[in-house]
């Protein structure tokens, strides 16, 4: 497993690298790494030198010896692509489940998905995984989707059960921790400092890493600000069905009818409206401007209580250069220890590999590890 990963990452190309990286004798690598290319986990290739000498042999991570089907919710589809070793896409389906989906429609949208992809994957490629990012409130350990403002009629679907008769194990992770869980990685963060990951689009909602990891990832449910109060007796109805909870005013899915009444071409999903909205004026649009207030105050609350050391806003109203500078400002006057405390605010693109990468990342490890495992029995 330890040279597969370090083929996989680039950090070793030969036998001599691996024998270099793990202070190992050159005999007991050419024996591990013939299992992997037995295995077919490794390719080798004679690498031609100029003039004379010994050619080469290079060692090649084989990246699409296993993949993933990997379930993604995004705005209101669940789309479904089937993902290689190196985080290639091999390929797509998506479904619209309708807003009134129960359990049972749900359930069925998961297995055509699975099924689909799986059926179709190119030969020589096998699925080894199967993992759900999910968005809402998640049981992890109990394979259970509690809760999606989504489809307010979905409702504690039990994954293990729904999918018990496929070969495939299932995982389940919240998308906004799979997706902090990729920045940590892709970005090197600093174990040292605390992250706090803000999404603000079709629904509103944070994960947050500590110590290099992200908190209550193995459960599924964390900072679910998208439904706390506001405390103001409104009465406006939410998805989860309390009232005036803080998407009522600024999530995307409350605020669609008004901004397709002001702006009749203006795409209202998550991808179609961040290309758009860096150019519209929305600093005097009542409705808008009500939510953004509501979001600025709880996310200085929120720097109060978690004290994070960096802020990564993602959706697509934060693409937004004047909004961006809202939250900047807010967050600049919200430490109370202003000598000390010094929070950098960055903007992240949509960008679905880094969630794929943080969704995908340990269940290819795991699945290695156990492929290698079970045929040395």
């Amino acid at each position: 497993m330890t040279i597969a990963r370090l083929v996989r990452d680039g950090r070793a190309r030969t036998r001599s690298d691996v024998a270099d990286q793990l202070s190992m004798r050159p005999t007991s690598v050419s024996d591990l790494v013939g299992e992997l290319v037995d295995k077919t986990i490794l390719h080798e290739a004679v690498i031609k030198l100029k003039g004379r000498g010994r050619p080469a042999v290079a060692l090649h991570f084989n990246a699409r010896r296993f993949c993933a089907v990997l379930i993604s919710v995004i705005d209101r589809k669940l789309v479904a692509r089937a993902v290689d070793m190196d985080y290639g896409v091999l390929l797509e389906r998506s479904v619209e489940p309708p807003h009134d989906a129960g359990n049972a429609e749900m359930a069925s949208c998961f297995q055509d998905l699975i099924t689909g992809i799986a059926g179709a994957l190119p030969a020589g490629v096998e699925l080894g995984v199967v993992v759900l990012s999910l968005s809402g409130l998640l049981d992890v350990p109990r394979r259970m989707w509690c809760f999606s403002s989504r489809w307010p009629n979905l409702q504690n679907l039990q994954i293990a059960d729904a999918l018990a008769h496929l070969p495939w194990e299932i995982v389940l992770i919240r998308n906004l921790d799979a997706e902090l869980s990729g920045i940590r990685l892709k970005e090197r963060l600093d174990e040292s400092e605390n992250t706090l990951l803000l999404h603000w689009g079709y629904g509103i909602g944070a994960a947050f890493c500590s110590g290099g990891s992200v908190i209550n990832r193995d459960r599924g449910r964390f900072c679910e600000i998208g439904h706390w109060g506001l405390g103001d007796a409104k009465g406006r109805p939410c998805t989860c069905g309390n009232t005036d909870c803080l998407e009522t005013v600024a999530a995307l899915w409350a605020l669609r009818p008004a901004l397709k009444a002001d702006y009749p071409d203006l795409p209202l999903d998550e991808h179609g409206l961040a290309a758009e909205i860096r150019h519209l004026d929305l600093q005097d649009h009542a409705l808008f401007r009500a939510g953004l207030t509501q979001l600025l105050r709880l996310t200085a609350n929120l720097c109060r209580l978690l004290f994070p050391d960096r802020i990564i806003l993602t959706g697509p109203f934060v693409q937004n250069p004047e909004i961006f500078r809202e939250f900047v400002d807010a967050i600049g006057v919200s430490p109370l220890i202003k000598s000390v405390d010094r929070i950098r605010v960055t903007v992240g693109e949509i960008d679905r590999g880094r969630e794929a990468l943080g969704a995908l990342n340990a269940p290819f490890d795991d699945l290695l590890r156990n492929f290698l495992a079970g045929n040395r029995d």
